[in-house]
């Protein structure tokens, strides 16, 4: 207090002298006026001591302490191997979209580049925690020694920038770090981990898709086995291979047999005209005609007749079970595709990770942008001076 009460007496001393005044403070002081006016532009002095000091503090540390973190960068995208139509993706691409799958698939990237589990791999191959509490960060900066894993998973988040390009369907990754090789390293490791882990994602999937179809194929087939012995058993039952085949044979043998018997009508109706009833040729017509009508019907019978043994009801019972083992067979032929499909899917990589650019080495610090940082500070410094300069002029408005 009294080396402050010194500054401002020499101060005013000497603004009162510089005024043309020969006396000394205390002659200042019995003036008034003059105080009064030296005092206010003390008052607005000190104030712009304070917005240069606080200016001059927060630009030698953005300039002068602050962390130049180097940042390396990576272009990648997720291809899908077992998509078969570009013209849909074509489609999507000219809207501006990318496949919903390949969306999906660079949502779940971000999330795994960003995630714990990744942090931990990482801090455990480049100590990466032990750095952020290093004297490689700026004390303001830096990670605190008793900040938890919370904090630091934050922290980790803040040094890895993954952004997900619409149009073209890229995932952009950086990583910043106090060392541009160290940067550069860090990130290709994120590469191989992601890589190994869309790998292992897809095998975790398709082993239970091959599970999934293997059990179904298994019930497929064994349908189709008790259908072929369903079908067998009643062939073997009613000793017949193809009932459809008797059934247009007997067809035929009634046709046949109706036209033997309309032409044996039209003979004994033509022959009763001229001879008596008792020839022995009409006689001999008549007893034809009636085995002939025997023979028909007893044939009928045997087709559309009653009892199971009916050839119409083998008929009808043969094609249900021929077309059950038809349907058996074609779902079994499905499932056998769908198997070797899925067969043929784990025995290559569904999806890849494609990398259009390698992790690049950092020839110069990417933060703090320090021209811009300036410039920004200087704005802001003159706009709050401006600010508290208004509310001290309307506070003394006030005042008087």
């Amino acid at each position: 207090m009294i080396k402050k009460a010194l500054i401002k007496r020499t101060i005013l001393s000497y603004w009162y002298k510089k005024m043309g005044h020969s006396g000394d403070y205390k002659e200042l002081k019995q003036d008034p006026i003059i105080y009064s006016t030296l005092n206010k532009k003390y008052f607005t002095l000190k104030v712009r001591a304070l917005f240069v000091f606080i200016f001059l503090l927060i630009s030698s540390y953005f300039l002068l302490i602050k962390s130049e973190l180097y940042e390396s960068q990576t272009a990648v995208v997720i291809r899908d191997l077992t998509t078969s139509s570009p013209a849909s993706s074509l489609g999507l691409s000219l809207l501006g979209m990318g496949s919903s799958s390949q969306l999906q698939d660079s949502m779940i990237l971000q999330e795994y580049v960003q995630s714990l589990d990744m942090f931990l791999v990482l801090d455990k191959k480049f100590h990466l925690i032990k750095h952020y509490k290093s004297s490689d960060i700026d004390f303001i900066d830096r990670l605190g020694d008793d900040a938890t894993m919370e904090k630091a998973l934050e922290f980790y988040r803040k040094r890895v920038i993954v952004t997900y390009d619409d149009s073209s369907s890229i995932v952009h990754i950086a990583f910043l770090h106090t060392n541009p090789k160290k940067a550069q390293e860090i990130l290709e490791f994120i590469l191989t981990q992601v890589g190994e882990k869309i790998n292992l994602l897809n095998k975790i999937k398709a082993e239970k898709q091959l599970g999934f179809i293997l059990n179904e194929y298994k019930k497929n087939k064994q349908k189709m086995e008790n259908s072929t012995a369903k079908l067998e058993a009643f062939q073997n039952k009613h000793e017949l291979l193809d009932p459809t085949i008797n059934a247009t044979s007997s067809n035929t043998i009634i046709s046949g047999l109706e036209q033997q018997l309309t032409q044996k009508k039209i003979e004994y109706k033509t022959k009763s005209s001229y001879l008596n009833r008792n020839n022995y040729e009409l006689t001999a017509l008549k007893a034809e005609i009636e085995e002939l009508i025997n023979s028909i019907a007893q044939k009928k019978g045997s087709l559309s007749g009653k009892g199971d043994s009916k050839l119409n009801s083998i008929l009808f019972k043969y094609e249900k079970l021929k077309m059950q083992l038809d349907f058996d067979i074609e779902v079994y032929k499905n499932s056998l595709l769908q198997l070797e499909n899925v067969k043929l899917q784990i025995m290559q990589n569904a999806k890849m990770l494609s990398i259009i650019s390698k992790p690049h080495l950092p020839d110069g610090y990417t933060y703090p942008n320090k021209p811009k940082v300036f410039i920004t500070i200087i704005i802001a410094m003159l706009l709050l001076y401006g600010i508290f300069s208004m509310l001290l002029a309307i506070i003394k408005d006030h005042k008087e």
